[in-house]
């Protein structure tokens, strides 16, 4: 089982930079490449929303992931206000711009591609898990 650890700002540049390191990581640990590209998709994500969303301007956190033989799963630790990734509303995709409102869809997202998405508040860090199977079936045209 192959590891990967990095700690992070949460802000778009180190988001980005950690998102390709993660999709180089992977590749070379021979994940499915979409499976690895949902995977730097939903790192983006819940970081982007950590730094979006916290009260101060420099939140550390640190990701772990964890490939087995059948999955990529991943840990996300911040010192972020309480976030809970699962209780987010969820909007209608299928609804016009006007009626939905702005966010959310990156978090709708984040629910369909993952498995086992989990959530705890410890103390005062959030910790966010989830799990993407390690070959991704193609979608249906």
């Amino acid at each position: 089982m192959a590891e990967f650890r990095a700690d992070v700002i949460a802000e778009q540049r180190a988001i980005s930079a950690l998102t390709e390191r993660v999709a180089i990581y992977l590749a070379g640990c021979g994940v499915d490449a979409r499976a690895a590209h949902h995977t730097a998709l939903v790192l983006d994500e819940l970081l982007t929303n950590v730094a979006m969303h916290s009260e101060t301007l420099e939140v550390p956190v640190s990701i772990s992931l964890m490939v087995s033989a059948d999955r990529v799963s991943a840990e996300v630790v911040d010192h972020a206000a309480k976030f809970d990734p699962r209780a987010a509303r969820t909007p209608d995709p299928s609804a016009s711009v006007e009626q939905r409102g702005i966010g959310g869809l990156g978090l709708l997202l984040v629910h369909r591609v993952t498995e086992g998405l989990a959530y705890e508040r410890a103390g005062e860090l959030n910790r966010t898990t989830f799990s993407i199977a390690r070959t991704l079936a193609e979608p249906r045209g």
